[in-house]
């Protein structure tokens, strides 16, 4: 059987982006420890993920199901907004977040490690052709609301989902402001771009939305046209104008 392809968006507690890990094999473990888990979430120096499988990601065919591992401060699942804490066996939705938490405030605030998921489904069935090595840039063409890829005299539009149109075209309108240069646009105004004033919305979906952006991107080998800038935010690198 051939697999659709699924990876994690790996967050820490204050947003920073820990990594990208592709899901192989049947089961994969989530826990404190390197040495006992097919990923760690570290630091963790209140100690309140589990030494080893906190929690599992288990395929079943072509899903893959978050288990909680019987943890004492429990798995939970950001679901359209919505945290519940995983109670059984439960399979994964594109855009799903599992969290884990890793600190408590003293006014009771939670702070968690998020694992986004991503379930690539057949989306690149289709690959496009790698282009030559002519200088690449983006074009959004806002009153179409198209994303194209330019290379030379090629022209490519990247198919992408509404969220990541509102916040190219934002990063779009901040290049044109600032004279046609790549703009460094901020992690905050960013999510208030895609999301408005809506809560529940977190750095590591804006980081899986930029990584979705980039997947588009690297079958053009053009991956590098999203800048990123630890802790700060994003850059795109724009067409100049006429």
């Amino acid at each position: 059987m051939e697999y659709r392809r699924a990876e994690v968006v790996v967050s820490g507690p204050d947003g920073v982006l820990l990594g990208s890990i592709a899901l192989s094999g049947a089961r994969v473990t989530v826990g404190r420890l390197p040495e006992a888990n097919d990923i760690a979430l570290q630091p963790d120096p209140e100690l309140l993920v589990t030494r080893a499988a906190h929690f599992t990601l288990q395929r079943d065919g072509a899903d893959w199901l978050v288990v909680d591992g019987g943890s004492v401060n429990g798995t939970f699942l950001r679901r359209g907004g919505a945290l519940e804490r995983v109670s059984a066996r439960t399979a994964l939705r594109d855009g799903d977040v599992v969290c884990v938490l890793a600190s408590v405030s003293s006014g009771g605030e939670r702070r968690f490690f998020e694992l986004a998921f991503h379930d690539a489904g057949d989306s690149q069935a289709t690959r496009a052709v790698l282009l030559d090595a002519a200088p690449a840039c983006l074009s959004y063409e806002a009153s179409e609301a198209r994303l194209v890829l330019v290379r030379g005299t090629e022209r490519h539009e990247l198919q992408i989902r509404a969220q990541a149109h509102r916040l190219v075209a934002y990063m779009a309108e901040r290049n044109a402001a600032a004279g046609g240069s790549p703009a460094l646009c901020t992690h905050d105004e960013l999510m208030h771009a895609v999301w408005g004033d809506e809560p529940m919305h977190t750095r590591t979906e804006l980081a899986k939305l930029v990584w979705e952006l980039r997947r588009k991107l690297e079958s053009f080998g053009a991956e590098h046209l999203i800048e990123s800038e630890r802790r700060r935010g994003y850059r795109l690198l724009t067409c100049p104008g006429p």
